[in-house]
């Protein structure tokens, strides 16, 4: 079964260890893969410790997408498929909160015809989504400072995702599902630092809401596990 970004990491991995690296073709077939994972070099692959631990920066020599793919995951599975297909919406809606807020608004204000999976739409949100972090990555290729801002969201959610993994609650959180709540609670701190307004928060959380994303920590995780999770992050700098 295809997953966001998994056989490309793998594959992207793998390529730049055998003799030394060689060239790869990235062709993401899920929604979460062509906005996020396929794009940008990174590849790895987990460990108990945590997410995306052990790898290297790898670009492919090229990116192929199409929005074919998507009807077809429908057909084959539609309640995966439409769980699969939020979790990438989560990746583009922090895209445009981050960059570009014309793209945050056609989020907000076309969730039928993203939900409804038109073509037009979807190659227009997936295409400035990528174009983004494409402009991102090259001014910030190794992720020394400016590329963080793309993991808004990532460090709660990272958290959460290797937590909600590793003990296998019910059916386990996709990864854009613990962005979509690492982008709230994320958003939360933020408002309580004087960062965001009220009013900023109020629209991230609908936004994610209007997807049918959680917006909550699961209750069977404690604060004090996700904390001492996200100490492993590979963001933190002198252990902050």
């Amino acid at each position: 079964r295809p997953r966001g970004g998994v056989v490309g990491d793998l594959t992207g991995f793998v390529a730049s260890t055998y003799m030394r690296g060689v060239p790869f073709v990235q062709v993401p077939t899920p929604l979460l893969a062509m906005v996020d994972a396929s794009v940008g070099g990174k590849t790895a692959i987990n460990t108990p410790m945590g997410k995306n631990l052990v790898g290297a920066f790898h670009q492919p020599t090229v990116v192929f997408m199409d929005m074919g793919f998507l009807d077809g995951f429908s057909k084959r599975d539609p309640v995966r498929a439409e769980r699969e297909f939020r979790a990438g919406i989560a990746e583009i809606i922090k895209t445009g909160a981050i960059w570009d807020k014309s793209l945050f608004e056609v989020c907000e204000q076309k969730v039928d015809q993203i939900q409804s999976r038109e073509h037009g739409i979807l190659n227009e949100i997936v295409r400035r989504s990528v174009a983004i972090k494409a402009e991102v990555v090259t001014l910030d290729p190794k992720e020394g400072g400016l590329r963080g801002i793309l993991n808004w969201g990532h460090t709660i959610g990272h958290a959460i995702e290797g937590l909600c993994g590793m003990a296998d609650y019910a059916d386990g959180l996709l990864h854009g599902e613990c962005v979509a709540i690492g982008m709230v609670l994320e958003s939360n701190l933020a408002r309580a630092l004087g960062l965001m307004t009220p009013a900023m928060v109020g629209r991230v959380v609908r936004c994610i809401e209007a997807y049918k994303l959680p917006t909550k920590m699961p209750p069977q995780l404690h604060i004090d596990k996700i904390m001492a999770k996200m100490m492993g992050d590979k963001k933190n700098i002198g252990g902050k």
